[in-house]
């Protein structure tokens, strides 16, 4: 019997078209993983028997080759980008020694094509390697067990949880990432794993860690990450400036406010403003480096305090690599929030009118609900999506959109 399962109509035609060249063509991964669970997708990766040259063939200026130490396609379909790769084989013990100063442990080379079984077997968890075919019958293939461990909400490597750990120490907290999101279980060998082999998240990439940790904040579930983190002592190695506040009263207001942040993006619509996640959770922080006990009291900050808080936003992010001008962003959004207790008109009129308007009100309006402040606090205050358009091309863009003209550039996660 087909399941019945909603699939994007772009998935069923990139499928359908690796399918017409004589190709394999399979939804793997997550959005496998949450069809089965009867929800929506965020994303869907595609998984092929076509190599990233085949696939370009097919989907020609659609489709651009990325990647050096695991070479896969982008496949365009209007604004969407879809992730496209190759079936994968185990690599030897020399493919994964690619420098001299390897334990020949750490995968450093994955190119080598193989079969969709083997492809199966060299994936992190059984819950993440299902294939699902939605064309013809629409059969689901499982080669390692992760149907029962999805029935039963068990996260579960596939191999050894020790070697597949040492392999991709992100891996470590993508089992903890399952967790916290639904609410599964994790099983007692790889449990004793992560214990263990926690610290060795230093050996990842800095830039991989921090994008690890924009798809935490770009989901609901941002307080209960952090704090499955926090419970399997994995935050203390992942933002050990986090770790430090947590229960102090910075991290209680940091995880109120996060939480407030969470059920709102639950609702839907919400910003997915990069800026905004960040500004939430270093608000506190930022708080106590200044000295400030009660947001209420918030009210002015010397000029020469720049620098005060933007180390304050990098000690708390440290080790991860946030841009200087990300940064910028969120010690300027932070810097508006006293603004809002002047509600004389001539001042109103003034921080509307600022970029970092929208985001300012937004996490003032946070705060608003988590202190319980009188609603006459916020009542002055237009709607975030009240102020100017960002600059440069984008808000040209969206004006050009108001007056007629061409609808703007859409961009799947917002850079702002």
């Amino acid at each position: 019997m087909k399941p019945e399962f909603k699939v994007h109509p772009h998935v069923i035609d990139l499928i359908g078209r690796l399918h017409a060249a004589d190709h394999e063509g399979y939804i793997v991964g997550g959005g496998v993983r949450d069809l089965l669970l009867n929800l929506e997708p965020k994303d869907y990766d595609i998984a092929t028997s076509a190599t990233p040259s085949q696939i370009k063939r097919i989907f020609r200026r659609q489709a651009r080759v990325i990647g050096r130490r695991f070479r896969l396609v982008h496949v365009r379909y209007s604004s969407i980008v879809y992730e496209v790769s190759t079936f994968r084989r185990e690599p030897t013990p020399e493919e994964r020694v690619a420098r001299e100063d390897d334990d020949g442990v750490v995968i450093w080379r994955d190119n080598q094509y193989g079969s969709r079984e083997e492809d199966a077997r060299r994936r992190d968890f059984t819950v993440n390697a299902i294939f699902y075919n939605p064309l013809g019958k629409g059969e689901l293939i499982d080669c390692v067990g992760g149907l029962s461990d999805l029935e039963e909400g068990m996260v579960r490597t596939i191999g050894e949880p020790a070697v597949r750990l040492a392999e991709d120490p992100v891996r470590i907290l993508r089992a903890l990432k399952l967790v916290a999101e639904y609410d599964f279980s994790m099983e007692e060998d790889l449990r004793q794993e992560v214990s263990r082999q926690g610290e060795k998240i230093s050996q990842a990439s800095s830039s991989r860690l921090f994008e690890e940790l924009l798809k935490i904040f770009a989901k609901p579930y941002s307080v209960k990450t952090l704090a499955v983190c926090r419970q399997f002592d994995f935050l203390v190695h992942f933002l050990p400036g986090l770790d430090r506040i947590w229960d102090e009263k910075s991290g209680l207001l940091l995880r109120r406010l996060a939480a407030a942040r969470d059920r709102r993006k639950y609702q839907g619509g919400y910003w997915k403003s990069r800026r905004l996640a960040l500004a939430t959770i270093a608000f506190p922080a930022v708080l106590e480096e200044l000295g400030i006990d009660d947001p209420a009291d918030f009210n002015e900050v010397p000029f020469e305090e720049d620098k005060t808080i933007k180390r304050a936003i990098k000690d708390l992010f440290a080790p991860l690599p946030l841009p200087n001008a990300l940064i910028a962003n969120v010690k300027d959004l932070i810097l508006l929030f006293p603004r809002f207790f002047d509600q004389e008109e001539k001042n109103i009129n003034q921080v509307v009118r600022n970029p970092q308007y929208r985001w300012a009100r937004e996490l003032f309006s946070l705060c608003s609900e988590v202190l319980e402040w009188a609603p006459e606090v916020s009542e002055p205050w237009p709607p975030s999506d009240a102020g100017p358009p960002p600059r440069g091309r984008r808000g040209r863009d969206r004006r050009r959109s108001r007056r007629g003209g061409r609808r703007p550039r859409q961009k799947p996660d917002s850079e702002e």
